[in-house]
Protein backbone atom coordinates (compact mmCIF):
# COMPACT_ATOMS: atom_id res chain seq x y z
CA UNK A 1 0.00 0.00 0.00
CA UNK A 2 1.32 3.81 -0.71
CA UNK A 3 1.76 6.17 1.61
CA UNK A 4 1.01 9.48 1.38
CA UNK A 5 1.83 12.64 3.89
CA UNK A 6 -0.24 14.87 5.28
CA UNK A 7 1.44 18.23 6.85
CA UNK A 8 -1.11 19.81 9.04
CA UNK A 9 -0.85 23.15 11.29
CA UNK A 10 -3.64 23.21 12.76
CA UNK A 11 -5.62 26.11 10.56
CA UNK A 12 -8.44 25.72 8.31
CA UNK A 13 -6.01 26.47 5.60
CA UNK A 14 -3.89 23.62 5.83
CA UNK A 15 -7.27 21.21 6.27
CA UNK A 16 -8.40 22.42 2.22
CA UNK A 17 -6.21 19.54 1.19
CA UNK A 18 -8.09 17.14 3.29
CA UNK A 19 -11.19 16.83 0.55
CA UNK A 20 -8.40 16.06 -2.31
CA UNK A 21 -6.21 13.69 0.31
CA UNK A 22 -10.07 11.97 0.96
CA UNK A 23 -11.18 11.62 -3.02
CA UNK A 24 -7.41 9.48 -3.59
CA UNK A 25 -6.81 7.90 -0.92
CA UNK A 26 -10.40 6.63 -1.04
CA UNK A 27 -9.33 4.05 -3.72
CA UNK A 28 -8.33 1.96 -1.11
CA UNK A 29 -4.46 2.05 -2.72
CA UNK A 30 -2.76 5.31 -0.62
CA UNK A 31 -2.28 4.58 3.39
CA UNK A 32 -2.29 9.07 4.74
CA UNK A 33 -0.22 9.71 7.72
CA UNK A 34 -1.03 12.99 9.16
CA UNK A 35 2.02 15.26 10.43
CA UNK A 36 2.19 18.23 12.98
CA UNK A 37 4.90 20.16 13.98
CA UNK A 38 4.97 22.14 17.34
CA UNK A 39 7.84 25.10 15.85
CA UNK A 40 10.59 25.78 18.28
CA UNK A 41 12.02 29.42 17.71
CA UNK A 42 15.30 29.81 19.03
CA UNK A 43 14.69 33.29 20.35
CA UNK A 44 11.96 31.90 22.60
CA UNK A 45 14.63 30.28 24.74
CA UNK A 46 16.51 33.57 25.32
CA UNK A 47 13.57 35.07 25.83
CA UNK A 48 11.44 32.79 28.34
CA UNK A 49 13.81 30.28 29.54
CA UNK A 50 14.14 26.34 28.28
CA UNK A 51 12.28 25.45 31.09
CA UNK A 52 9.16 27.58 29.87
CA UNK A 53 9.80 26.44 26.28
CA UNK A 54 10.18 22.79 27.67
CA UNK A 55 6.65 22.92 28.94
CA UNK A 56 5.02 25.27 26.43
CA UNK A 57 6.61 22.29 23.71
CA UNK A 58 5.01 19.53 25.46
CA UNK A 59 1.67 21.27 25.98
CA UNK A 60 1.60 22.22 21.94
CA UNK A 61 2.13 18.77 20.99
CA UNK A 62 -0.34 17.05 23.03
CA UNK A 63 -2.75 19.87 21.60
CA UNK A 64 -1.50 18.13 18.37
CA UNK A 65 -2.30 14.79 19.06
CA UNK A 66 -5.73 15.54 19.82
CA UNK A 67 -6.24 17.69 17.13
CA UNK A 68 -4.77 14.91 14.67
CA UNK A 69 -6.47 12.16 16.63
CA UNK A 70 -9.98 13.89 15.47
CA UNK A 71 -9.14 14.41 11.91
CA UNK A 72 -7.82 10.76 11.93
CA UNK A 73 -11.06 9.69 13.30
CA UNK A 74 -13.07 11.63 10.80
CA UNK A 75 -10.82 10.11 8.07
CA UNK A 76 -10.97 6.18 9.22
CA UNK A 77 -14.79 6.88 8.87
CA UNK A 78 -14.34 7.01 5.28
CA UNK A 79 -12.44 3.81 5.01
CA UNK A 80 -9.21 5.27 5.32
CA UNK A 81 -6.25 3.49 6.81
CA UNK A 82 -4.26 6.67 8.81
CA UNK A 83 -1.45 6.99 10.99
CA UNK A 84 -0.45 10.40 13.00
CA UNK A 85 2.96 11.86 13.91
CA UNK A 86 3.93 14.93 16.30
CA UNK A 87 7.37 16.43 15.74
CA UNK A 88 8.70 19.76 17.08
CA UNK A 89 11.72 21.65 15.74
CA UNK A 90 11.26 23.75 12.27
CA UNK A 91 8.48 22.66 10.04
CA UNK A 92 10.34 22.51 6.65
CA UNK A 93 13.05 20.68 8.23
CA UNK A 94 10.66 18.08 10.17
CA UNK A 95 8.31 17.46 7.31
CA UNK A 96 11.67 16.65 5.00
CA UNK A 97 12.85 14.35 7.47
CA UNK A 98 9.58 12.40 8.03
CA UNK A 99 9.76 12.27 4.18
CA UNK A 100 13.05 10.67 4.00
CA UNK A 101 12.16 8.56 7.08
CA UNK A 102 8.60 7.42 5.58
CA UNK A 103 9.24 7.78 1.72
CA UNK A 104 5.88 8.83 1.35
CA UNK A 105 4.40 8.19 -2.47
CA UNK A 106 2.86 11.66 -2.35
CA UNK A 107 3.40 14.93 -0.12
CA UNK A 108 -0.21 16.97 0.36
CA UNK A 109 -0.17 20.35 1.60
CA UNK A 110 -1.70 23.65 0.97
CA UNK A 111 -0.03 26.83 -0.13
CA UNK A 112 -1.83 30.27 0.38
CA UNK A 113 0.99 31.81 -1.62
CA UNK A 114 3.90 34.56 -1.05
CA UNK A 115 1.19 37.21 0.67
CA UNK A 116 -0.15 34.45 3.07
CA UNK A 117 -0.58 34.39 6.89
CA UNK A 118 -0.21 31.07 7.77
CA UNK A 119 2.50 29.04 8.80
CA UNK A 120 2.58 26.46 6.09
CA UNK A 121 0.59 28.96 3.64
CA UNK A 122 3.24 30.90 2.12
CA UNK A 123 5.23 29.77 -0.46
CA UNK A 124 8.73 31.39 0.20
CA UNK A 125 8.14 29.78 3.74
CA UNK A 126 7.30 26.46 4.40
CA UNK A 127 5.39 25.21 1.52
CA UNK A 128 8.30 26.47 -1.39
CA UNK A 129 10.86 24.58 1.09
CA UNK A 130 9.19 21.50 0.39
CA UNK A 131 8.37 22.08 -3.44
CA UNK A 132 11.88 22.77 -3.77
CA UNK A 133 13.39 20.23 -1.49
CA UNK A 134 11.70 17.51 -1.77
CA UNK A 135 12.60 15.07 -4.21
CA UNK A 136 9.21 13.15 -3.75
CA UNK A 137 5.95 14.04 -5.53
CA UNK A 138 4.18 17.17 -3.71
CA UNK A 139 0.41 18.05 -4.51
CA UNK A 140 -0.01 21.48 -3.79
CA UNK A 141 -3.53 23.28 -3.75
CA UNK A 142 -2.71 27.06 -4.74
CA UNK A 143 -4.22 30.55 -3.96
CA UNK A 144 -6.36 31.25 -6.21
CA UNK A 145 -8.12 27.31 -5.72
CA UNK A 146 -8.62 28.24 -2.11
CA UNK A 147 -10.56 31.35 -2.98
CA UNK A 148 -13.92 29.35 -3.87
CA UNK A 149 -12.80 26.08 -1.67
CA UNK A 150 -13.94 23.65 -0.99
CA UNK A 151 -16.69 22.98 -4.23
CA UNK A 152 -19.89 21.02 -2.96
CA UNK A 153 -18.23 17.78 -4.10
CA UNK A 154 -14.68 16.75 -4.71
CA UNK A 155 -13.28 14.49 -6.44
CA UNK A 156 -10.66 13.03 -9.36
CA UNK A 157 -12.61 12.49 -13.06
CA UNK A 158 -10.20 14.19 -15.38
CA UNK A 159 -6.26 14.75 -14.77
CA UNK A 160 -4.82 16.91 -17.27
CA UNK A 161 -0.58 16.36 -17.94
CA UNK A 162 0.94 19.31 -19.59
CA UNK A 163 3.77 17.80 -22.16
CA UNK A 164 6.61 20.42 -23.35
CA UNK A 165 8.26 17.43 -25.71
CA UNK A 166 10.88 16.25 -23.44
CA UNK A 167 11.63 12.99 -21.80
CA UNK A 168 11.80 15.48 -18.47
CA UNK A 169 7.97 16.09 -18.84
CA UNK A 170 7.20 13.02 -19.40
CA UNK A 171 7.89 11.83 -16.08
CA UNK A 172 4.96 12.93 -14.70
CA UNK A 173 3.08 10.10 -16.91
CA UNK A 174 3.42 6.95 -14.85
CA UNK A 175 1.67 8.51 -11.87
CA UNK A 176 -0.93 10.28 -13.64
CA UNK A 177 -2.05 6.99 -15.51
CA UNK A 178 -1.77 5.36 -12.41
CA UNK A 179 -3.76 7.70 -10.45
CA UNK A 180 -6.64 7.41 -13.37
CA UNK A 181 -6.46 3.83 -13.07
CA UNK A 182 -7.32 3.87 -9.04
CA UNK A 183 -9.98 6.47 -9.60
CA UNK A 184 -11.56 5.53 -12.98
CA UNK A 185 -10.50 9.34 -14.17
CA UNK A 186 -10.11 10.35 -17.96
CA UNK A 187 -6.21 12.39 -18.29
CA UNK A 188 -5.77 14.39 -20.86
CA UNK A 189 -2.24 15.59 -22.79
CA UNK A 190 -1.96 19.05 -23.72
CA UNK A 191 0.96 20.24 -25.22
CA UNK A 192 1.19 24.32 -26.10
CA UNK A 193 3.87 25.71 -29.19
CA UNK A 194 4.79 29.12 -28.37
CA UNK A 195 5.20 31.86 -30.87
CA UNK A 196 9.11 31.99 -32.23
CA UNK A 197 10.14 34.88 -30.72
CA UNK A 198 10.83 38.08 -33.60
CA UNK A 199 14.86 37.42 -33.21
CA UNK A 200 14.86 34.37 -33.55
CA UNK A 201 13.38 34.36 -37.60
CA UNK A 202 15.36 34.52 -40.31
CA UNK A 203 14.91 37.16 -42.65
CA UNK A 204 12.03 39.99 -42.51
CA UNK A 205 9.32 39.45 -39.71
CA UNK A 206 7.20 40.22 -42.82
CA UNK A 207 8.44 37.14 -44.62
CA UNK A 208 7.28 34.92 -41.64
CA UNK A 209 5.52 32.22 -43.37
CA UNK A 210 2.13 30.77 -41.15
CA UNK A 211 2.61 27.28 -42.56
CA UNK A 212 5.98 27.09 -40.32
CA UNK A 213 3.25 27.95 -37.37
CA UNK A 214 0.96 25.07 -39.01
CA UNK A 215 3.80 22.40 -39.08
CA UNK A 216 4.61 23.00 -35.31
CA UNK A 217 1.78 22.37 -34.59
CA UNK A 218 0.83 19.43 -36.48
CA UNK A 219 4.47 18.26 -35.21
CA UNK A 220 3.22 18.53 -31.64
CA UNK A 221 -0.07 17.17 -32.28
CA UNK A 222 1.70 13.87 -33.78
CA UNK A 223 3.97 13.68 -30.54
CA UNK A 224 1.00 13.53 -28.28
CA UNK A 225 -0.58 10.78 -30.23
CA UNK A 226 2.43 8.90 -30.32
CA UNK A 227 2.09 9.46 -26.29
CA UNK A 228 -1.14 8.63 -26.18
CA UNK A 229 -0.48 5.03 -28.58
CA UNK A 230 1.57 3.82 -25.29
CA UNK A 231 -2.09 3.98 -23.32
CA UNK A 232 -5.13 4.04 -25.23
CA UNK A 233 -7.46 3.30 -22.55
CA UNK A 234 -6.61 5.89 -20.17
CA UNK A 235 -5.21 8.82 -22.17
CA UNK A 236 -8.00 9.46 -24.50
CA UNK A 237 -8.25 13.32 -25.56
CA UNK A 238 -4.79 15.54 -27.16
CA UNK A 239 -4.85 19.09 -27.48
CA UNK A 240 -2.58 21.47 -29.02
CA UNK A 241 -2.78 25.02 -27.81
CA UNK A 242 -1.23 28.23 -29.40
CA UNK A 243 0.63 31.01 -27.19
CA UNK A 244 2.51 31.45 -23.72
CA UNK A 245 2.63 28.14 -21.85
CA UNK A 246 1.93 29.92 -18.11
CA UNK A 247 -1.03 31.48 -19.11
CA UNK A 248 -2.45 29.12 -22.03
CA UNK A 249 -2.24 25.66 -19.09
CA UNK A 250 -4.24 28.07 -16.73
CA UNK A 251 -6.62 28.90 -19.24
CA UNK A 252 -7.11 25.31 -20.56
CA UNK A 253 -7.61 24.45 -16.63
CA UNK A 254 -10.62 26.46 -16.35
CA UNK A 255 -12.34 26.02 -19.62
CA UNK A 256 -12.40 22.26 -19.37
CA UNK A 257 -12.83 22.18 -15.33
CA UNK A 258 -10.07 19.95 -14.86
CA UNK A 259 -10.35 18.36 -11.18
CA UNK A 260 -5.92 17.23 -10.96
CA UNK A 261 -3.00 18.58 -13.08
CA UNK A 262 0.21 15.92 -12.84
CA UNK A 263 3.20 17.33 -14.36
CA UNK A 264 7.13 17.28 -14.01
CA UNK A 265 8.84 19.89 -12.20
CA UNK A 266 12.33 20.28 -12.73
CA UNK A 267 12.95 23.05 -10.32
CA UNK A 268 14.94 20.72 -8.08
CA UNK A 269 17.66 19.97 -10.83
CA UNK A 270 18.09 22.52 -13.53
CA UNK A 271 16.90 26.13 -14.91
CA UNK A 272 14.73 25.08 -17.67
CA UNK A 273 11.41 26.71 -18.21
CA UNK A 274 9.42 24.73 -16.05
CA UNK A 275 11.25 25.38 -13.02
CA UNK A 276 8.74 26.19 -10.21
CA UNK A 277 9.16 30.16 -10.77
CA UNK A 278 8.16 29.20 -14.35
CA UNK A 279 5.08 27.68 -15.80
CA UNK A 280 5.04 25.26 -13.13
CA UNK A 281 4.37 28.02 -10.52
CA UNK A 282 2.10 29.55 -12.69
CA UNK A 283 0.12 26.09 -13.10
CA UNK A 284 -0.19 25.94 -8.68
CA UNK A 285 -1.60 29.93 -9.62
CA UNK A 286 -4.73 28.06 -11.16
CA UNK A 287 -7.82 26.68 -9.98
CA UNK A 288 -6.95 23.25 -9.45
CA UNK A 289 -4.70 20.89 -6.98
CA UNK A 290 -1.08 20.01 -8.59
CA UNK A 291 0.73 17.26 -8.37
CA UNK A 292 4.62 18.23 -8.97
CA UNK A 293 5.78 15.09 -10.04
CA UNK A 294 10.41 15.39 -10.29
CA UNK A 295 11.71 14.14 -13.18
CA UNK A 296 13.22 10.40 -13.59
CA UNK A 297 17.03 10.54 -12.64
Amino acid sequence: MKTMLVPLDGSPLSETVLPVVTALAGSGKYRVTLLSIWEVLPEEVQLVGERHVRKLREQGMKCFRAYLANIAETLAKQGIEVTTEVRSGHPAAEILAVSGALKPDVVAMASKGCGGEETYGRRGSVAEKILHASALPVLVLGPRLLESWPPTEVGVSSILVPLDGSAASEAALPTAVEIASETGAQVSLLRVVPPIPTHALVGPSEAYSPKIDERRQQAALDYLKDVQRHFPEILREVFVERGRPRQEIRRFIEQQGIDLVVMASRSRYDSQQWRLGGVADAVIESKAPVLLVPPVQ
